[in-house]
């Protein structure tokens, strides 16, 4: 369950960081986005 949503966090921030203007946004997004990642990879390898 936690590897679906840090799939879908992953593509609600990809969604948003189209429609981001700045770059604090853009920044925040993108260390959101790392962050879901890094779960994804925890819980692949803990498979």
């Amino acid at each position: 369950m936690n590897l679906e949503k840090q799939q879908r966090k992953l593509v609600m921030l990809k969604e948003r960081a189209e429609l981001c203007l700045s770059r604090d946004q853009a920044q925040t997004i993108i260390r959101k986005a790392e962050k879901a990642q890094r779960k994804i990879e925890r819980a692949q390898t803990a498979i």
